[in-house]
């Protein structure tokens, strides 16, 4: 039977995708369960499978183009079936009301009047054809005053709203300019560092840390420093859970869960994907994780299970030589700890000067919710567990807690 392939909802707060890749044809046919478009949500890159088997008989919107939740991406059916119905642009409901005024001359063909843009609110039907050529001629559709029944954006109407722009004077040579369109995933990081900054009061401070043990011990394991680190933050968030926290409202959520999100940075952005119950598993174990997350996110194959629920974050900017920095917080969690280079440093030990492999350890966090002394015992225990490393893979060291 005729059906719709819609925009699915694929994360709580998802409210649009984008079409990266038709993995099928038109014409082909698809069995039930087989990957047949990939989307970019806020969150990730993953594989939309078909709900059902059968042709992949029409594409109603192609690669680049943004779609609400719910939006009709295409058409499956049988080989011979009539999808004449489906091809239909959806109809407002039918309740009596007045006819709408017409629409002002400035409004023809969905040449928007400036008050009148400025006062439409919701969103308005947009036929298939009018949103591929508004995806070719890089029109903002939300700036298009649909002239169609209920209020529907044609094909026309974007012609002419491309024109008119056309026409208006370039303060910039396009030819200077390279335009690059904000993507789901841009525009949700972009929201979310926006939040942070302006709601978290943030501070950053930064301890030396001596990694020659972790070091020695990663020739024979050939772990990654990153799994390391986990490991020792997951301990010692243990010792100060105040900082696997969240803020909601007037009240300071302490998670008992140790969840922690590795930032991994991606062509297209980043993406946080997460360690759960990172304190319950071994260095191996966080390793292997780890690895499998970040090919999983280079493939575009995360699931939103995989990007939510973290509740502490790492990111480690020194894989491309930073020293040190300021690692944003990643709401709604109250702190972050940023990892820099890994360099051979002079340092003074027994009053002699030995080169040792230093690297810093960069905490920001939410002073509203972690006070400086917290702060800086839980760097100093992640400093501790880093720097006598063999001693608690083999058990606490005497006097310390595990």
């Amino acid at each position: 039977m005729a059906q719709h392939l819609f925009m699915p909802r694929l994360s709580q707060d998802m409210t649009q995708g984008r079409i990266v890749e038709w993995l099928k044809k038109e014409g082909e046919s698809v069995k039930e369960g087989e990957p047949l478009v990939s989307i970019e949500t806020d969150k990730a890159e993953m594989e939309l499978q078909a709900p059902c088997a059968g042709v992949l008989r029409r594409v109603l919107l192609g690669p680049g183009t943004d779609a609400d939740v719910g939006t009709p991406l295409a058409i499956l059916a049988d080989p011979g079936e009539n999808i004449e119905a489906l091809l239909e642009p959806p109809q407002l409901s039918t309740k009596a009301a007045a006819p709408p005024a017409a629409a002002p001359a400035s409004a023809q063909h969905g040449v928007a009047d400036p008050g009148v843009t400025a006062a439409r609110k919701g969103r308005q039907p947009v036929s298939p054809l009018a949103r591929r050529v508004a995806r070719d001629l890089g029109v903002d559709l939300s700036h298009v005053v649909g002239t169609g029944a209920g209020g529907l954006v044609t094909e026309e109407d974007v012609r002419a709203f491309a024109a008119n722009a056309n026409a208006m004077p370039q303060t910039t040579a396009p030819e200077n300019v390279e335009v690059i369109p904000l993507t789901p995933l841009r525009r949700r990081i972009a929201e979310r560092l926006s939040l942070s900054r302006a709601t978290a009061a943030d501070v950053t401070t930064v301890m030396d840390v001596d990694m020659t043990e972790v070091a020695a011990l990663r020739e024979v394991s050939k772990l990654s420093y990153t799994a390391y680190v986990l490991w020792a933050t997951a301990h010692a968030l243990r010792e100060f859970p105040i900082l696997n926290a969240s803020l909601v409202g007037d009240q300071i959520l302490v998670k008992h869960d140790i969840h922690i999100g590795v930032a991994v940075a991606l062509e297209r952005g980043l993406v946080v994907p997460v360690i759960r119950s990172a304190d319950r598993k071994s260095v191996e174990e966080i390793s292997g994780e780890i690895d499998a997350l970040a090919a999983r996110a280079e493939a575009g194959q995360l699931g939103p299970g995989e990007l939510t629920g973290g509740t502490f974050s790492i990111t480690n900017s020194g894989t491309f030589g930073s020293l040190f920095f300021t690692p944003i917080i990643n709401q709604p969690e109250v702190a972050i700890l940023g990892t820099g280079k890994i360099a051979e440093t002079p340092v003074v030990q027994d009053g002699a000067i030995v080169i040792r492999k230093i690297m810093y350890l960069c905490l920001s966090y939410d002073h509203r919710v972690v006070d400086g002394a917290p702060a800086v015992q839980f760097l100093r225990a992640v400093k501790r567990r880093l720097e006598q490393c063999k001693e608690h893979l083999m058990g606490p060291p005497k006097g310390y807690p595990s």
